[in-house]
This record gives structure tokens, C-alpha cells and sequence, in this order.
């Protein structure tokens, strides 16, 4: 979602016509499930993916005659019916063009993107109206109580309080925007880096943590979104960590590695990782227990970390890690 933000704004900026294409509902077997996102410009898919093959092309077609416009268009279908699509399910698409230059989606995209960066969970509400006069151009940013952030006062923020999924209310298709998780990567060596750039392909936003100021700006190139140059020894004096972070601790030393593990063991954390070979993990846990930290905080760390793939390079060690995180993510 950060990056169809992004693009919308710039495309806003540009005064280029977008068209937003969201898969409303789904039944039984489809490429991609209820409130998943994508852009289509003149050029074709933009940004997102709705599941490629037959359905992605057919949409992409879709809006492309229906840029430049403002009426929204919804549509069901079976898969199979319409598009030969053997897996049988059914979906129904919502087309939302975005006006080129749109003062109301550059406004919702600013919004969207002030939320992202504050981890602050919001709503985004599209109208299923296909009606070319409706107010607002038929979007509305709500916060977790529903209140406006953005565009149009007619969305249902009555409706959004507690909401865990999306749903259709009052003619509206609302969606609780998935805020990016922070994944914070102790160490910016070989399997560091790698990992920073498989995990900020798969949707974390990446924070690269090292002692040494070469390695940790060198996380930039590899998609990090924050560096930060820090003391193992004192992580609060430069970075505050919540019960929504995922850490992982892979630093050039064991020093280090046991250092950070005793401090973020002493608060909630979503995810700990830790790498390390069997001895390695046994001393760990030896000193973290003299160190007061609970067996049951020992428990939940992910040591070794990552899937066992038999992994040896550090770019098959991310891999396996990143497996790990996609898989905590989803099931959490």
C-alpha cells in the first residue's frame, strides 16, 4: 500500500490520470483475496498486482478506458464464466479513477503516507457508486475511530471502529490499510544486508542497526528505510522499539549479538531472531538466564533463526529468514 501511495502522489503531482483497481470480494478460488490493490496509468499496470494472468489483464483493459473519467464502475464475475479461468471462484472488481492532478487523492495520498511513517492505523474507504457527479471523487481516508482524515465526509466512519477486515457499508468498500511491519536488523554484515533486501521486497520496512557507521549507511543501497549508527551496548539511546517490531540479531560479534538479545528480551517485541550455531544458542541461553531474562522470553526467540532450507550462502540465509517473517506475519 506505501508504494501505490507513493505513486499517487507523484502521479497527482504530475497531473497524470490514474485509475485504482480493488478486488472488492472473492469467493472460493482466486489469485488474491478481498482488498488487494492495484494502479493502472495509460501505460498499463503501474504499481500492485491483483493476481496476473487472465484477471489482471482483463482489468488492466478495463481501466484503461475509464481513465481521464470520474464515474467508478463495480463489477462480479465467475472466473471460469468469463475469463476461462479453471480455478472457479468468483470476484467482484471496484474501479476508482483518479483524476489527474486530484487535489483530493494528492491530500489522501499525504495522509496516507503521514500514517505509514507513524505506524498510525487508518481506514481508506472508495465509493461503489458509479455515479459521475458523486462529491469528492468518491474516496475517504478515516482514522481508527472513524473520524476524516481526507476527502469525502460521506463515508461511512460510523462503521469503521474495531473493524478487522474489509467490508461494504452504505454503498462504500472500506478497507483497514495493512501498515508496513518494522523489521530491525542488528548487524549490517553479509547475511545483514542480504537480509534487509529480501525483507524489503516482501512489505517490512526495514530498519539496519550497526556499530560501525560504513556498514550501516551501506543499508540505504539495500533498501532500508531507516540506519541507524548506535552503541549494541545501549539500543534505547538511539532507537525505541515496540511490541509491533520484529528484531533480528545477527552483529559481527557474539558480544554484541548476547548484548542485544538481553535488552530487547526485556520488553514486548512481535518477533526475535536470532543466528547462531547450536553452541552458540546454548550460551546464549546460559547467560540470558543469569541475566534474569525469563525461560518462557527464551522460548519465543526464533534461534536459529530463519526456515531450516539448508541455507549457506548469505543470500539463502535471508531467504530462509525472510520465509520465516512472511510466515509469523500472516499466521500472528
Amino acid at each position: 500500500m506505501r508504494k501505490i501511495a507513493e505513486h499517487i502522489a507523484s502521479a497527482c503531482r504530475a497531473g497524470e490520470p490514474l485509475v485504482l483497481v480493488a478486488v472488492a470480494e472473492s469467493k472460493d478460488s482466486t489469485p488474491r483475496k478481498a482488498g488487494t490493490l492495484m494502479l493502472v496509468s495509460a501505460d498499463g499496470l503501474a504499481c500492485g498486482t491483483i493476481g496476473g494472468g487472465a484477471i489482471e489483464a482483463y482489468s488492466i483493459a478495463c481501466a484503461r478506458r475509464l481513465l481521464g473519467g470520474t464515474a467508478h464502475r463495480f463489477e462480479s464475475m465467475g472466473l471460469e464464466e468469463r475469463l476461462g479461468m479453471v480455478c472457479g471462484g468468483s470476484a467482484s472488481l471496484l474501479y476508482v479513477p483518479i483524476c489527474g492532478g486530484s487535489a483530493v487523492w494528492a491530500k489522501v495520498a499525504r495522509e496516507l503516507l503521514r500514517c505509514f511513517e507513524q505506524r498510525t492505523p487508518v481506514y481508506l474507504a472508495l465509493s461503489c457508486s458509479n455515479d459521475p457527479q458523486q462529491s469528492d471523487e468518491g474516496v475517504a481516508l478515516l482514522d481508527a475511530d472513524g473520524a476524516l482524515l481526507a476527502g469525502d465526509d460521506s463515508a461511512p466512519g460510523d462503521r469503521v471502529r474495531g473493524l478487522k477486515d474489509r467490508c461494504i457499508a452504505d454503498g462504500w468498500l472500506v478497507l483497514p490499510v495493512p501498515l508496513p511491519v518494522r523489521a530491525v536488523v542488528f548487524g549490517g554484515g553479509h547475511v545483514g544486508s542480504a537480509t534487509v533486501s529480501a525483507l524489503s521486497r516482501v512489505g517490512f520496512s526495514c530498519t539496519l542497526f550497526d556499530c560501525r557507521s560504513e556498514f550501516a549507511n551501506a543499508g540505504k543501497s539495500h533498501g532500508a528505510q531507516q540506519v541507524v549508527v548506535g552503541d549494541y551496548s545501549d539500543i534505547a539511546a538511539s532507537l525505541t522499539l515496540d511490541e509491533r517490531d520484529y528484531v533480528l540479531i545477527m552483529t559481527h560479534s557474539h558480544r554484541h549479538d548476547f548484548a542485544v538479545l538481553e535488552q530487547v528480551l526485556r520488553q514486548p517485541l512481535a518477533y526475535v531472531g536470532f543466528m547462531g550455531s547450536r553452541r552458540k544458542i546454548a550460551t546464549a541461553r546460559e547467560r540470558m538466564l543469569e541475566a534474569g531474562i525469563p525461560e518462557s522470553a527464551l522460548d519465543a526467540v526464533h534461534m536459529p533463526i530463519g526456515l531450516d532450507i539448508k541455507a549457506e550462502t548469505p543470500e539463502e540465509i535471508a531467504v530462509s529468514i525472510a520465509a520465516e517473517c512472511i510466515l509469523h506475519r500472516a499466521t500472528r
